[in-house]
């Protein structure tokens, strides 16, 4: 392991409240007991210094991690991730806030007292139990009305478990049986699926719950106005994500370079590892309780805005999100569907991914806003000085059409699916950029493939057909 790397940075950083270190040999019994605490006092991170055994991290850390579930009740959303080193490496375990206090041990109630893991006493528990009934009641836990499991997947829940039991080492108690999937995911409890249940797997969740829809849309300047595509969804929230994100690939611009000749390097104006953290971070973290909210995607040429309704978690700020932070999910069983599936790794960590991906792409940070009626994330592109940046249509056209061949506007429109108020945006582009000369005027109007990128682009107004 590198010495700057993000987890020897993490070990590195003072004791507090929600940060544990513990030495190598630390006991499964002990580790448990930390884990607990955190649970049950706001949630924190543990880290643990792996011995040298012959095994990798991963594997070390695979076992651990399911001596400790097997240990701590009731289950809970936590994720754990590895790194190696010559000295055995190091486990991280990130855990949220339980939202099913108490949790215990091996039979025992722990907290967390400034920074140490203590045994609660009888009044902490009692005070822990009182605090922790309304958070067992909140939206996602409450029972769908009707025959509710009737209105979900039953593939898609099944497939849920075996990637689990796969990717995350997660053990279901019967993995081709819906019920007990369901059942282990807390998302059926007292003979009732739970809202939870419908959000994530239901086969057409919008009817109960159209707070479930999220729409895309794609607007043609930096002001909004005029849009190119504009699209809600309202499917199970994998699927919806996946449409989203769809769609943000078909017109999201991309920086083209010919460094070579005709060789063609582009890069997107937005790293999509960051854009789909922000989706997932939006999908996982929005009020679900309020039937007017919901989550929105804004596409112009110089940004992409993110939008889900509900606010940031008490005791966490915007500045905080720029930085290791507890972890507070709203819908900490919903969460752990998405962690299951591959959508999340480490919880909490998902913020600080997405300002590193965007400033090792060349952009600003982004910047994140939260007033009453939700949270905003908002992606800024590169400086109007950068390479032009070009669309999905764009960048086929230009892969399509051969040096010194033409295409007219109506073609155009015809085959990439636009309007012809759209097709001649796109090539009026390509014309400013220098990629295509314009030969002839109005219908006869044809947009010729330059040998090489021209250095001399036109003027703006001499390329309208």
């Amino acid at each position: 392991m590198i010495d700057d790397s993000p987890l020897e940075r993490l070990f590195k950083n003072v004791r507090s409240t929600h940060l544990e270190h513990l030495p190598q040999g630390t006991s499964v019994g002990r580790i448990a007991s930390v884990l607990c605490s955190f649970l049950n006092s706001g949630g924190g991170t543990l880290i643990i210094r792996l011995e040298s055994s012959g095994k990798t991290a991963s594997q070390v850390k695979e076992t651990l991690e399911l001596n400790i579930r097997q240990r701590v009740r009731p289950a809970a959303f936590w994720t754990a991730t590895s790194e190696d080193a010559a000295d055995g490496g190091y486990c991280v375990f990130d855990i949220p806030a339980g939202r099913d206090r108490p949790y215990s041990a091996d039979g025992r109630i722990f907290i967390r007292v400034g920074t140490d893991t203590v045994a609660a006493k009888e009044a902490e528990i009692e005070s822990i139990v009182a605090t922790g009934y309304q958070e067992i009641e909140r939206w996602e836990r409450r029972p769908l009305s009707g025959e509710g499991l009737e209105r979900l997947d039953r593939e898609v829940i099944l497939e849920t478990a075996r990637v689990g039991s796969e990717r995350r080492n997660y053990r279901f108690t019967d993995p081709g049986e819906m019920t007990a999937v369901l059942t282990d995911l807390s998302l059926y409890r007292h003979g009732a699926a739970t809202n939870a249940a419908e959000v994530v797997f239901g086969v057409r969740p919008a009817i109960q719950f159209p707070q479930v829809r999220a729409r895309v849309t794609v607007y043609a300047g930096g002001k909004g106005g005029d849009f190119i595509d504009s699209r809600t969804f309202d499917m199970s929230g994998f699927k919806s994500l996946e449409s989203v994100l769809d769609v943000i690939r078909q017109h999201i611009p991309v920086s083209s370079t010919f460094p070579a000749g005709l060789q063609r390097t582009d890069r997107p104006a937005f790293p999509e590892k960051a854009i789909r953290e922000g989706l997932v971070n939006a999908f996982v973290h929005r009020d679900y309780s309020d039937f007017s909210g919901g989550v929105s995607v804004d596409l112009y040429p110089n940004r992409l805005v993110i939008w889900n309704s509900g606010e940031l978690p008490p005791g966490i700020k915007i500045g905080d999100l720029n930085r290791e932070h507890p972890s507070m999910p709203r819908n900490p069983d919903i969460a752990q569907v998405f962690w299951l599936t591959g959508y999340m790794e480490r919880v909490g960590r998902g913020t600080l991914n997405i300002v590193e991906w965007c400033i090792a792409s060349g952009l600003e940070p982004p910047k994140w806003k939260s007033n009453q009626t939700g949270v905003t994330l908002t992606f800024q592109s590169r400086r109007a000085d950068d390479p032009a940046l070009l669309n999905v249509r764009q960048l086929k056209l230009l892969e399509e059409l051969a040096p010194g061949t033409s295409i007219r506007l109506p073609d155009f429109a015809k085959r990439y699916f636009v309007s012809e108020r759209q097709g001649r945006r796109d090539l009026v582009a390509l014309v400013d950029g220098g990629w295509l000369s314009r030969k002839g005027d109005g219908p006869s109007t044809r947009f010729v493939r330059m040998s090489q990128k021209s250095s001399n682009p036109a003027k703006p107004g001499h390329t309208r057909p």
